[in-house]
């Protein structure tokens, strides 16, 4: 899992939590750098497992021809082991084996460990702009169901959810766009607070606490 994710502002930790540039900078770089060598490794790791493989599969095979019942016993207890050893062997069918790949990866993770702040800004500004590297987006209806409850003496207009919503949530904001964003938002709100109505002559919902 990668350590920091771009959440559109800032780069943070899967959970959400914020990081100084050096923190992210240690971490980015000695991710990178443990990724590469494992990545380096796949094709040595892939041809030991087809190795345990077969060896199992052979061992199964002659077990199953003999009669000798101590030699099948010892031949399935042999089968047994490697079965072992596969079943707690590294998941490496879905890793790439690219050997440049791997290796522009080390040089990353190398220079993200040795440059100043400013540079490994730079290479993760670059970051940034691949998926891999960006946090999930999240639904504006977590957004409202965070949101507290008010008397219903209290009313709020649809344009302050909205303001209040881009500032908490700006990159959301914006890769979803005013449109698309108010629809599903408001559509949010009005499962969360009732459909909106007309109060003292604009759209809004009662009983909503927008701060915290």
């Amino acid at each position: 899992m990668v350590p920091f994710l771009w959440s559109g502002t800032q780069w943070e930790t899967p959970a959400g939590e914020r990081r100084d540039i050096p923190l992210i900078r240690r971490g980015m770089g000695e991710w990178l750098t443990a990724a590469a060598k494992v990545m380096h490794a796949v094709p040595d790791e892939r041809r030991r497992q087809q190795d345990l493989r077969g060896r199992m599969f052979d061992a199964r095979a002659v077990a199953n021809q003999t009669a000798d019942p101590e030699k099948q016993e010892e031949l399935h207890q042999v089968a047994d082991e490697l079965a072992r050893m596969l079943a707690f062997a590294p998941e490496v069918d879905r890793l790439p084996t690219h050997p440049a790949l791997s290796q522009h990866m080390a040089t990353i993770g190398e220079e993200m460990l040795s440059a100043s702040d400013t540079r490994a800004t730079q290479l993760l500004s670059l970051a940034s702009q691949f998926d891999p590297f960006r946090a999930p987006m999240r639904d504006p209806a977590d957004w409202v169901a965070a949101l507290g409850a008010a008397p219903r003496t209290e009313h709020v207009r649809t344009s302050a959810v909205w303001e209040a919503f881009s500032m908490d949530e700006p990159a959301l904001a914006r890769s979803l766009g005013a449109r698309a964003g108010k629809s599903v938002l408001f559509t949010a709100m009005d499962k969360r607070f009732g459909a909106r109505r007309k109060l003292g002559g604009y759209d809004g919902w009662r009983g909503v606490a927008l701060a915290g």
